[in-house]
C-alpha cells in the first residue's frame, strides 16, 4: 500500500539532491567573474545610448524637412487649382457670351432643345442652359419641359436686372429648377442695342464642374479641393471620390483673411470628417472666390512614418544583437552546467506525467558495436503504464534490451522507427499493431513519438485504438449518403481523380453518367416525402444492380445520381450500361398501393475524350444529361461540345426576357371565340407577344416554356392580367357593350403568387366588372403543386370571374374533379378537333360536349380551320369555336376588335 508514494519521496529527493549540486558550481562561477558580469551591461548600455541618441536625432530632422516639404507642394497645388478653375470659368464665361451672340444674331430665335443629348454642351458639368426674357420667363431651355417657367426671382436674375452694364455672375449652391438637382450659375446680360435689358443667358454647372482639378495622383483618397467666396460661403468642395452637398458642407471653417497662404488645420471644427490636412489658398480678388486644395497629414507624412517605423525597428535589433553578444558566455556556460540536470528533471518529471495521462513512457538508450553502429536499445526506464501495456512490469523491462522480446521483422521495424528518432531528432507516427504470436503490445492502433534527449530517446505510446475506431465510422459516414447507402458526393470527389489516374495509367477508358429522374418532384409532391424517399432507396438498389459489378453507383443529392465505369473498351460498353439503366425504370415503383411508371435521363461523359479531370467529367455529363432533359427525356446521350451553345443561347434569352419584363415589351393580342349558333363573338382570349425592338414578333411557344422553367412566367402573367385589366378600362370609355376576356394562367402563378390579390387589385385598379374577366387554366396544370385542391377556384367565383378549362382531352383529370371545381367553360383541344372528319373523330367530341354540358359548362372547340369543322361542330351541338377559320389574334384598337356583331368568317 504504501509502496507509490516512497517511490514519489525516492524522486523528489533525487530531484532535490541534483539541484543543489548544480547551484555550488554555479554560484563559484558567477563570483570568480563577477566584474565581467557587471562589465559587458554597462558597454551594452553605453552603446544603446548613443545608437538610439543618433536614430531619434536623424528622424526628428527628416520629419521637419518632410513638413516644410509638404507646406511647399501643398501652395503649389493651390497655385495650379486656382489657376486650371479660372481657366474653367472663363472657358464658361466665353460659353455665355457665345450664345448671347447667337442670341442677337439669329434674331433671338434660338432653340436650345436637345443640345445636351448631341453633345454641344458637357454632360459631365453642365445641367442646364436657358434664355431668359426680360420678364424673368424661361425662353428656350436644353430642358424643353422648363420654357415658359418663371424665374424671375431668382438670385441669377435679379443679380443681372439690377446690375448697371454686362457683368459676370457666378452664384452659390442652389436647387436647379431646372435640372433638379445641386447645381451653381452662371449668368450674362441679355441686352438691346441701346444698352436696355432684355433678360439674362444662364448656364447651370454641376458643384463638380469646380472640383474637376482634383489631382488624384497628390491628393489620393483623403486630400481635398474647394471654392469659397471671400465672405466665407462655400461654392463647392471634394474629397477623395466625393463632391459635397451645400446641405451638408464639407468645409465648416471661414478661410483666414489672407488673399494667399499655407497652414496645417484639421479636427471637427474644419471638416467634416475630422482629419488634419495641411491646406493651402489663394483668392481670386476679380470673381471675389478662394480657391482651397488640402492634402491630408497622415497619408502624406506615411513615407516618413514608415522610415521611423522601419529605423526604429532597425534600432531595437541593433539593442537586441548588443544585448544578445553580451549575455552569450554567460548563457553559455550556464547551459552547459545545466544541461545535465535539465534532462534528469524533465525525465522524472514526463514519467510521472504520463502516468496520469494514460500514455506509457520509456527511455531507450542505444547500444552501438565497436564502430559506433546502433545494434540494439536498451530500456534504461519506463513508466508503470507502459510495461502494462506489453503485460510486464516496470523492473521486467528496465535494464534490457529490445532483442530479448523482439525478434525478426519486429525487431527490425522498433530498431528503424529508433535510428530515424535518433537522426532527427523525432518521430511521431500512429502505428497499426498487426496481431501476431510474437507482439506483445496490447493494442490495435497506437501513437507512437520518440524524441531525441542528449544521446537517449524519450518515447510515449499511446492507445487510440477507440478514437481509431470512432473516425474510421465517421470517415464511412461522410462517404456515404444517409439515406440510400450508396456512396455521396463527398466520396466521388476523392475516388473520381484516383480513378482517373488509374485509367490514364492503364492506357484505359473511363465513363460517367449522370442521372437524373423524370417526374420525381411530381410523385414527391403528390405521395409525399416518405413516399420519395423510398423511391430513391429503390433507384438506389435498382441500379446497382444494373451496372457491372465493378462499376460505382453515387447519390449526388436530390433525384441526381451518378455511375463511374472503370475499364471501359468503348462507346458501345458505356452504351450498354446505359441501356441496362433506362431498363431498371420500366417496370415501374409500387408505391403506396399503386405504381407508378418514372424515366430517367442520362447524360454520359467520357474519359479522356470528353475531359481529363473529374470536374470536367462531371460537368460535360451534366450537360449531356440536360440536353436530354430539354429534347424529350427517358434516353442517353453522349456529351458534344454543340452543348454548350445550347446552354448558352437559352442563358441570353432569359437575360433577354428579363430585359424586356422590364421594358415592357411583352404586348397582349386577341382572338374571339364564337357563338356557333348565333354567329356572333360571345368572348375573347388575350394571347401574349414578344415585341421586340426592331425585330419580328415572337409567338408564345417560342418563350413561354422558358418562362416556365425559369419562374418569369409569374411577373409575365402580372403585366398579362394589368394589360388586360387597362385595356378592358379603355374600350369600356367608349360606352360600347364588351364581351369578356380570357386569361391564361400558370401553375407557378398560383404556386408563387396571390392569384386572389392579383386580379382583385388590378380590376380595383381599373375599374372594370369582374365578369369581363375568365381565367384558363390547362388540364395537364390541374395537378401539379396540389392546383387542384387550391381553395382560391371559389374565391374567385364569387369576385365574379369565370373559370375555364383549357387543352381537354390532354391530361387525366377525374369526373369527380370536373364537378368539384365548378368551371364554367370547357374547350376541346386542337388535336381532337383535326380529327373531326375522320372516322369515330366525332364521336369522342361529341362524348365531350355531352359531358359539359351535363356538369353545366358552355363548350368552346379550339383550332378551327375551316368550314366543314364548323358545320360538323354545330351539328354535335358545340357552343362555340375559336381559331383561324374566324379570326388569328389581332392588336387592340381604340374599340374592341370584335363586338357583339354578326361575324364573318375569314376567308
Amino acid at each position: 500500500m504504501n509502496q507509490q508514494p516512497d517511490k514519489a519521496m525516492s524522486a523528489g529527493a533525487r530531484i532535490g539532491s541534483g539541484a543543489l549540486g548544480h547551484l555550488r558550481p554555479f554560484l563559484a562561477f558567477l563570483r570568480q567573474r563577477l566584474s565581467l558580469l557587471l562589465v559587458w551591461p554597462a558597454l551594452a548600455l553605453a552603446a544603446a545610448i548613443v545608437l538610439w541618441g543618433y536614430v531619434l536625432f536623424d528622424l526628428e530632422h527628416e520629419r521637419i524637412d518632410r513638413q516644410a516639404e509638404l507646406e511647399q507642394q501643398v501652395d503649389a497645388y493651390a497655385r495650379s487649382y486656382v489657376i486650371r478653375t479660372r481657366r474653367s470659368i472663363g472657358d464658361t464665361d466665353r460659353l455665355l457670351l457665345l450664345l448671347r451672340h447667337q442670341w442677337a444674331s439669329s434674331g433671338h430665335r434660338m432653340d436650345l432643345a436637345g443640345t445636351i443629348e448631341t453633345g454641344i454642351f458637357s454632360r459631365q458639368y453642365i445641367a442646364a442652359v436657358a434664355l431668359i426674357d426680360r420678364f424673368g420667363g424661361i425662353v428656350t431651355s436644353t430642358h424643353p419641359q422648363a420654357v415658359g417657367m418663371y424665374v424671375g426671382d431668382q438670385a441669377y436674375f435679379v443679380e443681372q436686372q439690377r446690375a448697371a452694364g454686362d457683368k459676370l455672375y457666378l452664384s452659390g449652391p442652389l436647387d436647379g429648377r431646372l435640372s433638379k438637382r445641386e447645381v451653381i450659375a452662371f449668368s450674362r446680360p441679355l441686352l438691346a442695342p441701346d444698352g436696355q435689358f432684355e433678360g439674362v443667358v444662364l448656364i447651370s454647372v454641376s458643384p463638380s464642374f469646380f472640383t474637376q482639378h482634383y489631382a488624384e495622383p497628390i491628393l489620393r483618397e483623403f486630400g481635398m479641393v474647394g471654392l469659397t467666396r471671400i465672405d466665407g460661403a462655400v461654392v463647392a468642395t471634394r474629397s477623395g471620390n466625393a463632391v459635397h452637398s451645400f446641405r451638408a458642407p464639407f468645409l465648416r471653417t471661414a478661410m483666414p483673411a489672407e488673399a494667399a497662404g499655407v497652414r496645417r488645420v484639421g479636427g471637427q471644427d474644419w471638416f467634416a470628417d475630422g482629419r488634419s490636412r495641411v491646406l493651402g489658398w489663394r483668392s481670386f480678388p476679380d470673381l471675389g472666390l478662394v480657391g482651397i486644395v488640402g492634402v491630408d497629414e497622415y497619408s502624406a507624412m506615411a513615407p516618413y512614418r514608415e522610415h521611423r517605423q522601419s529605423a526604429i525597428g532597425g534600432a531595437w535589433w541593433n539593442t537586441a544583437w548588443i544585448v544578445l553578444v553580451t549575455l552569450l558566455v554567460t548563457s553559455f556556460y550556464v547551459h552547459a552546467k545545466w544541461r545535465r540536470y535539465q534532462m534528469e528533471a524533465i525525465r522524472s518529471t514526463y514519467r510521472l506525467a504520463t502516468e496520469e495521462a494514460g500514455e506509457g513512457f520509456f527511455i531507450n538508450r542505444p547500444v552501438r558495436d565497436a564502430q559506433g553502429v546502433v545494434r540494439d536499445f536498451e530500456i534504461a526506464d519506463c513508466n508503470h503504464f507502459g510495461a502494462d501495456m506489453f503485460g510486464k512490469r516496470p523492473q521486467e523491462l528496465i535494464g534490457h534490451r529490445l532483442s530479448e522480446f523482439y525478434q525478426g521483422e519486429l525487431f527490425d521495424a522498433a530498431c528503424a522507427r529508433l535510428c530515424q528518432a535518433l537522426d532527427t531528432g523525432m518521430y511521431d507516427r500512429e502505428l497499426e499493431v498487426h496481431a501476431g504470436p510474437d507482439q506483445l503490445l496490447r493494442a490495435r492502433w497506437i501513437r507512437y513519438k520518440a524524441v531525441r534527449a542528449g544521446g537517449d530517446l524519450a518515447v510515449t505510446i499511446r492507445d487510440i485504438s477507440e478514437s481509431k475506431a470512432h473516425l474510421t465510422e465517421l470517415e464511412r459516414r461522410s462517404n456515404a449518403d444517409e439515406l440510400t447507402g450508396l456512396p455521396n458526393r463527398y466520396w466521388i470527389q476523392q475516388f473520381l481523380p484516383k480513378a482517373i489516374e488509374r485509367a490514364q495509367a492503364a492506357g484505359q477508358g473511363l465513363a460517367v453518367l449522370f442521372i437524373d429522374l423524370d417526374g420525381f418532384k411530381t410523385v414527391n409532391d403528390a405521395l409525399g416525402h416518405a413516399a420519395g424517399d423510398e423511391l430513391l432507396r429503390t433507384v438506389g438498389k435498382r441500379l446497382k444492380t444494373a451496372v457491372r459489378p465493378r462499376d460505382h453507383v453515387v447519390r449526388l443529392g436530390g433525384d441526381e445520381f451518378v455511375v463511374v465505369l472503370e475499364q471501359t473498351g468503348g462507346p458501345a460498353d458505356v452504351e450498354q450500361v446505359a441501356g441496362r439503366v433506362l431498363g431498371a425504370f420500366r417496370d415501374g415503383f409500387h408505391l403506396q398501393r399503386s405504381t407508378h411508371v418514372l424515366n430517367a435521363s442520362i447524360g454520359i461523359s467520357l474519359f479522356p475524350e470528353h475531359g481529363g479531370d473529374a470536374e470536367t467529367l462531371l460537368k460535360h455529363a451534366d450537360i449531356a444529361m440536360y440536353s436530354v432533359k430539354t429534347e424529350g427525356k427517358g434516353q442517353y446521350r453522349f456529351f458534344q461540345s454543340r452543348f454548350y451553345e445550347a446552354i448558352r443561347t437559352r442563358l441570353e434569352t432569359e437575360m433577354e426576357m428579363r430585359r424586356a419584363l422590364d421594358q415592357h415589351q411583352f404586348v397582349v393580342h386577341y382572338q374571339p371565340r364564337v357563338d356557333l349558333s348565333a354567329g356572333t363573338a360571345s368572348s375573347m382570349e388575350a394571347l401574349v407577344r414578344w415585341e421586340r425592338p426592331g425585330k419580328e414578333l415572337i409567338g408564345p411557344d417560342r418563350f413561354i416554356p422558358l418562362a416556365e422553367e425559369t419562374g418569369l412566367i409569374v411577373r409575365l402573367g402580372e403585366q398579362v392580367v394589368d394589360s388586360v385589366c387597362r385595356q378592358l378600362a379603355h374600350w369600356a370609355r367608349n360606352g360600347a357593350v364588351l364581351v369578356p376576356v380570357s386569361v391564361n394562367v400558370s401553375p407557378r402563378q398560383f404556386s408563387q403568387c396571390d392569384i386572389l390579390a392579383l386580379f382583385r387589385d388590378a380590376i380595383a385598379r381599373h375599374g372594370i366588372d369582374p365578369a369581363l374577366l375568365e381565367i384558363e387554366l390547362t388540364e395537364s396544370s390541374m395537378m401539379q403543386e396540389g392546383i387542384g385542391e387550391s381553395e382560391v377556384f371559389g374565391a374567385l367565383r364569387e369576385l365574379g370571374i369565370k373559370l375555364c378549362i383549357d387543352d381537354f382531352g390532354t391530361g387525366y383529370s377525374s369526373l369527380s374533379q370536373l364537378q368539384r371545381l365548378r368551371f364554367d367553360v370547357l374547350k376541346i383541344d386542337r388535336a381532337f378537333v383535326l380529327r373531326i372528319e375522320h372516322p369515330e373523330g366525332d364521336t369522342l367530341i361529341a362524348s365531350m360536349i355531352a359531358m359539359a354540358h351535363a356538369l353545366g359548362m358552355r363548350v368552346v372547340a379550339e383550332g378551327v380551320e375551316n368550314q366543314r369543322q364548323m358545320q360538323l361542330l354545330q351539328t354535335l351541338g358545340c357552343d362555340e369555336g375559336q381559331g383561324y377559320f374566324f379570326s388569328r389574334p389581332v392588336p387592340p384598337g381604340e374599340t374592341q376588335p370584335v363586338g357583339r356583331r354578326a361575324f364573318q368568317p375569314a376567308r
